[in-house]
């Protein structure tokens, strides 16, 4: 039973109830009919103003009206961070928000995923967003085996973060969990996300664009404090593997960084 994801990451507006679409619109594969089992979302600041919070409502529409039952009304909540109370605030971890949802798409129906801004901000912040499908929802299964790869880099290029050798005894990958981390220094008005993609000659993965589990808003200045830390909660997934295949793994964060991102995922399987 396959899994798959597509992802888009964008600027949101400025004004108050700015409505933005935040990239192209999500079309999925020939075939079908896909279960849509997953929207997920992430916001975060890039205004160095303290008095300045973000967040808003993730809108999801579906444009070409083969997506049942029609997601609208699908105002769905976008966590943000609030207003800093004093300059100089400590760079904070925005969590992921993640949904299960139930739609059928016949193949190559199309979703538009746009963010309607809370309150007014003077820099759009930076926002990431998609969907997760397949044939079928994926069960919820305890995790068995886990392995990871990891890499810290500062271009905003897609990097190869490493691959994985899965074990001769796997039979499906059964979560995923991709973990942004700011190990440097941290560097005034500098926010990031980040997305992973996985491939393989070996199996049957694109398209496959899964969220990470937390990302960074800028800080005001110079960092002071701590920031808290988001959930940790693995991506379920049902994808079908050869024992011994070979999974690689890639990023892409939003911006370039002064100080390294540092990218770890984790792939569960069975």
């Amino acid at each position: 039973m396959p899994t798959f994801g597509l992802a888009r990451t964008g600027t949101g507006g400025t004004t108050a109830l700015a409505v933005t679409a935040i990239g192209s619109g999500l079309t999925l594969p020939a075939g079908g009919p896909w279960n849509i089992h997953h929207l997920w979302g992430q916001v975060a600041k890039v205004s160095t103003i303290p008095d300045e919070g973000t967040g808003g409502v993730l809108l999801v529409n579906s444009v070409s009206g083969d997506v049942t039952p029609d997601p609208a009304p699908g105002r769905y909540p976008l966590i943000g961070s609030p207003a800093s109370e004093s300059a100089n605030a400590a760079i904070s971890a925005v969590p992921l928000n993640l949904w299960p949802v139930d739609w059928q798409g016949a193949g190559k129906a199309t979703l538009t995923l746009s963010y309607i801004q809370q309150l007014a901000i003077t820099t759009g912040s930076i926002v990431a967003c998609g969907i997760i499908f397949g044939t079928a929802p994926p069960e919820v299964r305890p995790l068995k085996f886990v392995d990871r790869v990891q890499s810290s880099f500062a271009s905003a290029a897609e990097q190869t973060i490493g691959s994985i050798t899965l074990a001769e005894k796997a039979t499906r990958i059964v979560g995923i969990l991709a973990d942004l981390n700011k190990g440097d220094v941290p560097t005034a008005g500098e926010a990031i996300m980040a997305t992973i993609r996985l491939d393989s000659a070996d199996v049957k993965f694109p398209p496959a664009q899964y969220p990470c589990n937390r990302a960074f808003n800028a800080s005001d200045g110079t960092a002071v404090g701590q920031s808290a830390v988001a959930q940790s909660q693995f991506i379920p997934v049902d994808i079908d593997v050869q024992g011994g295949a070979i999974v690689d793994v890639f990023a892409t964060t939003t911006v370039s960084v002064t100080g390294n991102a540092d990218i770890t995922v984790y792939l569960a399987y069975e």
